[in-house]
Order: C-alpha cells, then structure tokens, then sequence
C-alpha cells in the first residue's frame, strides 16, 4: 500500500512550510526583512495503465506524493515607520542599499537602513559593513541628512555651510527572487539573481529614499496565522491518512482464509 509513503512525504513537505512559516513570524519586529513561501511540487506517478489508449483515453495511474520544490523570497514593499535617527533610512520602491564587509571584501545587499558611524565616522550598518559608495562624516559634524535622490548632506563644523558629502546609489537585480538570503537581512549575488544594475534613487525606475524612517517587514501576522492553521490541518489529514491506510493493512492481515 503505497499511501503509507505517499501520506508521509505529505507530512515531511509539511513540516518544512511550518518551519518556514515560524520564521516569518520570528521577523514581524526585524526591519527590511521579506517573507518567504514554500513551494510544493508532486511527485512521479505510477501507472497501471498509460493515458491516450482507445479504451480508457484518461489511463489509470495515482501519485506518489509531494515535495518541496523551493522557498521563494517575497519582495514585497514593506511598510515605513518614522524615527527620530538621521542615519534610518527607508527605501520605498526597487532597490538594495549595498554594503561591504570589510575584512573579505564580500558585498551584501539589504533593504535595512538601520546605519550607524564607526570610529572612523563612516557609515555602517549593525555588522560594521561599510556602506556603499562610502561616505565618512566629518569630525564635529552634528547636522546631516539625506535626501529623496540619495544626496547626503551635512552642516560644516564652524562655518555653518550646508555642503554635499556624497551620494549613495541604490542596485537592483533582474530577479531579486534569485538572491541568497544571509541572515541579518543581508542578501547575497547569484547566478539566479541576475548582475547587479546602480542608479540613482527616485530615477529610472529605482526607489526614493526616506530619510529618519525604516522599513518594516513585510510579514502580515494575519496572513501568516492563516497560512499556518491551514497547513497543520493538511498535516493533521495526511497523518490521519496513515491511520486509516494502518488499519486497512491489519485487517487485510487479519482475514480468516
């Protein structure tokens, strides 16, 4: 009987979605995160008798279950919250900011605007990766923003002049679906992902913007809750499924010839 395995493949691809699933809601709280979905796919078919015949055009065959064909990551904008910080920055349309690690060299790329200064007062994120185009901030500097097309501007120490430290770009990729997810919100380059294309912000398609704001994640409890209800009774009826396929098999054993 093959509902044994079929039902239990059911239930391990199951279990995966949930463990997805646990992760978007671990995230509600994390800035720039971006949910994924777990993708199913069936299995091969067993067939008893090919379809296409002049008797039985449909044939005869079942499944042999399910399985993960994938977790894909949604892009999907996330709501902008205010902050009274000048280094939170939102983007609110297509686009990564891009930071560097500073020891490999490596470059991420992330949607969390949450940046900081180092010691040498240039702009970091949460793991000391310097952003990209670099920009360092004057000793003494208190007074700087950015604006909506990525101009960074800062009051000079002493003279009181506004003047323009830099100008950050924003990358983005022909499949963001495609890219490898980190952890820390930082997002990896792959061959799925497409090369990676800079611009300005709030040109050629690209996102402005927002400063003293964060994006939030892009998680939707209620969806989730709904998502995850729905799944564990899959899983319920797969495992009730095994049960009924259990007892099939022990009372065909146990006819008296």
């Amino acid at each position: 009987m093959h509902a044994l395995w079929t039902a239990a493949s059911g239930m391990e691809a199951l279990k995966f979605k949930i463990d997805v699933i646990a992760n978007n809601l671990s995230n509600t709280q994390t800035e720039g995160f971006k949910r994924s979905d777990a993708e199913f796919t069936d299995l091969l078919y067993q067939y008893y008798r090919r379809p296409g015949t002049v008797d039985n055009p449909s044939g005869i065959h079942f499944g042999l279950g399910a399985r993960i064909a994938g977790t894909n990551v949604v892009h999907q904008q996330g709501s902008l919250q205010a902050t009274n910080n000048n280094l939170d920055w939102a983007i609110d349309g297509i686009g990564f900011f891009s930071v560097l690690d500073p020891i490999s060299g490596q470059r991420f790329y992330t949607r969390k605007g949450l940046f900081k200064l180092n010691n040498n007062g240039q702009i970091v994120n949460a793991d000391g990766y310097t952003l990209d185009p670099s920009i360092t901030i004057p000793p003494g500097t208190t007074d700087f923003h950015i604006d909506r097309t990525g101009v960074f501007w800062a009051t000079q120490p002493g003279t009181g002049l506004l003047s323009q430290l830099g100008n950050i770009t924003l990358t983005r990729f022909p499949n963001p679906a495609g890219l490898e997810a980190r952890g820390n919100s930082l997002f990896a380059e792959t061959t799925a992902s497409g090369s990676p294309e800079q611009g300005q912000p709030a040109q050629n398609g690209f996102g402005q913007i927002h400063g003293r704001a964060l994006e939030s994640s892009n998680v939707q409890i209620v969806t989730e809750m709904v998502d995850l209800i729905t799944t564990q009774k899959a899983f319920d009826t797969n495992s009730k499924v095994i049960t009924v396929a259990d007892k099939m098999m022990d009372t065909a054993n146990n006819l008296s010839r």
